[in-house]
């Protein structure tokens, strides 16, 4: 393995740390109390080295409600039957309830920071297309 491959790995390696570390201080302490000094000390890093692979608490955050989402649109479209064609609308949206709910049990901690947090809107590119209602 080579040097580039080395600094990739291990560069990915302390972005997932990153993630990890924030998802659970923003589930435990809340969006508001939770800082990259914070973040830093639960991985033992310093913050300057956080800013080098976000470049805010916001981006942070928006990066585990993206996670989040990729996951559950992944989960929605890995299913045999999504939301078969002929079905009545009724039986369509209970499918959709119940796998938001199934998907909120399964991964709580996802589901917690895709619906709180930052009350601005996240990128468009950040939103799986399979939550895209139009192309605006």
């Amino acid at each position: 393995m080579g040097t580039k491959e080395r600094q990739v790995r291990e560069r990915t390696k302390v972005r997932q740390a990153i993630l990890d570390a924030a998802r659970d201080l923003f589930v435990k302490q809340g969006f508001e109390h939770v800082s990259i000094r914070k973040i830093a000390e639960r991985i033992e890093y310093s913050p300057a080295a956080i800013y080098s692979y976000f470049p805010s608490k916001d981006d942070i955050f928006f990066a585990l409600a993206e996670e989040g989402f990729r996951l559950l649109c992944g989960d929605f479209l890995a299913e045999p039957t999504v939301l078969p064609a002929g079905v009545e609308p009724l039986k369509k949206i209970r499918h959709i309830v119940w796998h938001f709910y199934d998907f909120s049990v399964q991964y709580p901690e996802h589901f917690a920071l895709m619906f709180t947090g930052p009350h601005r809107a996240a990128p468009r590119d950040a939103v799986p297309s399979c939550f895209r209602c139009s192309s605006r």
